[in-house]
């Protein structure tokens, strides 16, 4: 789309599709958290039941129009309408922006709007529904590493059946091994969960989540993109904890969860050091295994006092998935310069 004029059409073209689109994944959300079938009955207001007019689901346009409220019985929109539409819109131009009009764009799509139903399950019932990750996202995600849509450079190898010669994509191996990693970190962490806190702490929704992701970005972008969520999830988590631990005097909490951390993030604090190798090396063994006594203190307090955090994970991990697909690779050429100049 080398002109100007073209790619303004498609842009304004795309943000209403988005737009439509964000309205019927808002209505999809909220059904399945319902348990109410998708298509019927029609929009309704969930308060008094009224059905809605056609001036009433103009996506955006009729919240304002409407003031935020019912044009029936006046109780309050919530936000969460426009806000949605609008965030789908601008995914939409997103993406066609950064891939182009092509098949690629059509497959990524169809993974945002799942995605955008997954954040909205999860952050208001803490839910992501087998529909969207097992039955949508898998599948398609499957099916676009095969057709290599992402265009991985090279074959992982060939299988000569004779009559029917093979070539398994690179992109397949990789989507294979994300799926992999994705399971073992998660099935994992809930099965330490369950040994630490008796209780799960990761849902399993997160892994299939992860897998259909994993799917469709290849092994190096998801394990990104579950280092951006769980960077997310701390910025509200951390304070939430810290604040629960001075109310209730949990000191031993507080200070080992913090020599946890600090251990675990000598290396790269380290890093940047005059240090010699050998020094940084040592240092960094002597400050992790501080950090493992420290975790293990922190976990037995945790775990004595029931001092949780119960933040869904699933809206976190979507916003990673989100950057590692538009950034990812910036991202990981600039980390590899960086390790290169150190």
């Amino acid at each position: 789309m080398s002109d100007p004029t073209l790619q303004a059409f498609w842009m304004v073209f795309l943000f209403v599709i988005g737009l439509c689109v964000g309205s019927f994944l808002n209505v999809m959300a909220l059904r399945f958290l319902a348990d109410e079938p998708i298509v019927l009955p029609p929009s309704h207001c969930p308060q008094c039941n009224s059905p809605l007019r056609a001036i009433d689901n103009i996506p955006v346009i009729s919240y304002l129009l409407l003031g935020g409220q019912c044009h029936y019985c006046k109780t309050p929109i919530s936000i969460q309408y426009p806000l949605v539409e609008l965030a789908t819109a601008m995914l939409f131009c997103g993406t066609v922006w950064f891939f182009g009009l092509t098949w690629q764009s059509a497959f990524l799509l169809f993974m945002i709007s799942n995605l955008i139903v997954i954040f909205i399950t999860d952050l208001r019932e803490s839910l992501i529904f087998n529909f969207n990750s097992i039955y949508m996202l898998i599948p398609a995600g499957l099916l676009y590493s095969v057709l290599n849509l992402g265009n991985t450079a090279g074959t992982a190898f060939t299988l000569d059946l004779g009559a029917l010669v093979l070539h398994v994509p690179e992109a397949l191996i990789s989507a294979l091994m994300a799926m992999l990693i994705s399971v073992v970190f998660f099935e994992g962490m809930i099965l330490f969960s369950r040994l630490c806190f008796g209780t799960d702490g990761f849902g399993h929704g997160d892994t299939f989540l992860m897998m259909g992701a994993g799917a469709f970005l290849g092994w190096p972008l998801t394990v990104l993109a579950l280092l951006l969520g769980f960077v997310v999830q701390t910025i509200p988590a951390i304070p939430m904890l810290v604040i629960q631990w001075i109310k209730n005097k949990q000191y031993t909490s507080l200070i080992s969860g913090a020599v946890a951390l600090a251990g675990g993030g000598s290396p790269l604090i380290l890093m940047n050091t005059p240090f010699s190798p050998e020094s940084k090396t040592l240092i960094s063994l002597i400050c992790l295994v501080i950090s493992v006594i420290a975790l293990i203190v922190f976990l037995k307090q945790v775990r004595t006092a029931q001092t949780f955090t119960y933040l869904p994970l699933g809206p976190a991990l979507v916003l990673g998935i989100l950057v590692s697909l538009f950034f990812g690779q910036d991202i990981i050429s600039l980390y590899q310069g960086y390790l290169l100049r150190n």
